[in-house]
């Protein structure tokens, strides 16, 4: 496995990860000259130790295309499942008034 298989480097475009990264509890703030250096040091790692393989994300903020869809169908789950609640509160509310109904019927006709 060559170096290039075991150091990668990556771009991502996400609104909701520029958020959520700094909070994470391994997340490390850093200079870029750090940085320019943790690259050369990992690549002097992967060399020595056959055991590492790291990635090098940077996030750019944006809409990421399958983040966005994955959100709009998940309003859409929401927004459907509140309607059917709805419609079913309706129907409850409406076999409710019938059922009450029914009762006054019978009760002014038998004495029920």
């Amino acid at each position: 496995m060559s170096m290039f298989e075991k150091i990668n480097f990556a771009l991502v475009t996400s609104n909701s990860l520029m958020d959520k990264i700094p909070n994470w509890s391994s997340y490390a703030a850093m200079e870029e000259a750090q940085f320019l250096d943790l690259i050369n040091y990992s690549k002097e790692l992967v060399a020595t130790d056959g055991d590492h393989k790291i990635t090098f994300l940077v996030v750019a903020q944006g809409i990421d295309e399958v983040e966005e869809q994955e959100n709009n169908e998940k309003q859409k789950a929401i927004e459907e499942a509140e309607e059917i609640k709805i419609q079913k509160e309706l129907e409850e509310e409406k076999s409710a008034a019938l059922r009450k109904r029914s009762k006054t019927i019978l009760n002014s006709i038998y004495g029920v």
